[in-house]
């Protein structure tokens, strides 16, 4: 091979690499910068993994790719309206009961901080600390936050949950010319690596989606069941709300807890006995439970060595992806992490065998 084709070719080959690096920036730069599409993607990219292996089943059995497709977004679509016409009512009437007690439920709160304060009057002299007013003006604000930030966060909501179905339809249709044309632009010397970085990340991706999901519906179904047979009000609300916080790792299960606890300690509706330290352990009990269940089996057998990072390297991407994206960036912030250090270690891998 002559000197000036061997410099054709690795100019060749920077150029591709070059164009490569420009879509993946440009396309990071179109989701992080459009309003909702970010949510879109994410919501997108969790569907393509849940629906992924349902899709490659029919297939290997002869079902035509678009037919494939079909079959699970029609299930999942009847399954969306059994869940609106069952379950969405109840939900709805859940959160319009519990805002009409809001303001019982606001008043026994500062009846409670008042009494601790009046408890502990010694205490917070000395440090001159005002919890009851503190709390109060806490309330206030976050009341009227809320108020305001509430049509735009319906209307975030259904714009999401509108081009979510359409993105994933197409990630499970063009999912795979997309990735071969994207692969197209990796240099040779690197197309191996891609190749099976791609493959990795997509095992890893798909297990952890599919893992987080069934831990979340298991904590979620043990809670309903649990506040349901000691007769605790809200039982399915709180239930949801422990399913969706136990997405967030570590701190996730906490917060779940944390509604369930404050209605055991101010409301005198939510009495199971007539003692209120043993309404807190019946209550903190179920939720100790549910944690149990997914700590000594689920956790073991579907999520384990699935994401392999230092749970301080965990506690630290959760608290940057709080502060970069809020809630969102909880959720994402493993999964993304795990990505990163899976592209790192493979293309750390392909320069010492190149070196060697």
């Amino acid at each position: 091979m002559t000197p000036a084709l061997m410099k054709r070719l690795r100019r060749e080959r920077l150029v591709k690499f070059c164009a490569f690096l420009a879509v993946l920036l440009t396309a990071m730069i179109i989701v992080l910068a459009v309003d909702n599409l970010l949510a879109s993607f994410v919501l997108a990219f969790v569907t393509n993994y849940l629906l992924a292996p349902v899709v490659d089943f029919f297939e290997r059995r002869g079902v035509p790719r678009q037919t494939a497709i079909l079959i699970p977004f029609v299930a999942a679509g009847c399954l969306l309206v059994f869940g609106v016409y069952q379950i969405l009512p109840l939900i709805t009437q859940q959160i319009t009961l519990f805002e009409s007690q809001l303001p019982k439920y606001q008043v026994d709160l500062m009846n409670l901080v008042g009494m601790t304060e009046n408890r502990f009057k010694g205490f917070f002299k000395i440090y001159n600390i005002n919890f009851a007013d503190t709390i109060n003006h806490w309330i206030i604000r976050k009341t009227t936050e809320l108020s305001s930030d509430l049509p735009s966060a319906v209307s975030g909501s259904l714009t999401v949950f509108l081009l979510a179905p359409i993105f994933a339809f197409f990630m499970l249709h063009d999912g795979r010319n997309a990735s071969r044309s994207m692969l197209s632009m990796v240099p040779n010397n690197l197309f191996e690596t891609a190749l099976n970085l791609q493959h990795r990340l997509n095992e890893q991706m798909g297990g952890f989606i599919r893992a987080r999901f069934l831990e979340a519906a298991i904590v979620g179904l043990v809670v309903w069941i649990g506040l349901q047979a000691a007769g605790f009000p809200y039982a399915p609300l709180l239930a949801l709300f422990a399913a969706i916080t136990n997405l967030i790792p570590y701190i996730g299960p906490i917060i779940g807890a944390i509604p369930a606890v404050l209605i055991a300690l101010i409301s005198r509706d939510a009495m199971i006995t007539d003692s209120m330290s043993w309404n807190l352990i019946i209550v903190t009990s179920i939720f100790f439970l549910a944690q149990l269940i997914d700590i000594i089996f689920v956790i073991p057998l579907v999520v384990a060595k699935i994401v392999n990072l230092h749970p301080v390297t965990v506690i630290i991407v959760i608290i940057v992806g709080s502060q970069v994206m809020g809630i969102l960036g909880m959720i994402i912030a493993i999964p993304v992490t795990s990505a990163i250090k899976l592209i790192f270690h493979a293309f750390y891998e392909h320069l010492v065998d190149f070196r060697s």
